[in-house]
């Protein structure tokens, strides 16, 4: 599993997932809508690669290296997805945008929006 794309959407999945219930490959499946033999294929290399492993009741556990990588990602996706929507950006189209910006950006230009989120959000508590 090369793709730091596709690696950070699978360990957010799994973070997300596991704050609610136990989570089980059917479950990242459904949730990324790819095959159960596609997320088979994908949690072996995410476990060779030290992300997560998968107990004796084929539940999956983020290991501290891939809790990490899972909390950045969504931090980035959330920070995004707020920010979108603070401009007037629909809560879908926002999220959607959100999903591909937190890959895409930089660390430098994600802190500069980072700050102009919280900016936004003072605003808005502000004026109320």
């Amino acid at each position: 599993m090369k793709k730091k794309k596709s690696v950070e959407d699978y360990l957010k999945v799994i973070f997300i997932l596991s704050q609610k219930k136990q989570v089980h490959g059917v479950d990242v499946a459904g949730e990324l809508r790819v095959s159960r033999p596609t997320v088979s294929v994908a949690l072996k290399a995410l476990a060779e690669e030290g992300y997560i492993f998968v107990d004796d009741t084929y539940e999956i556990h983020l290991t501290v290296k891939g809790r990490r990588v899972a909390e950045d990602t969504y931090e980035r996706h959330d920070t995004f997805r707020r920010l979108l929507m603070s401009l007037g950006v629909d809560e879908k189209t926002a999220a959607a945008d959100a999903c591909e910006m937190e890959h895409a950006v930089s660390q430098a230009s994600y802190e500069a929006l980072k700050m102009l989120a919280e900016k936004q959000k003072e605003k808005v508590w502000g004026s109320m």
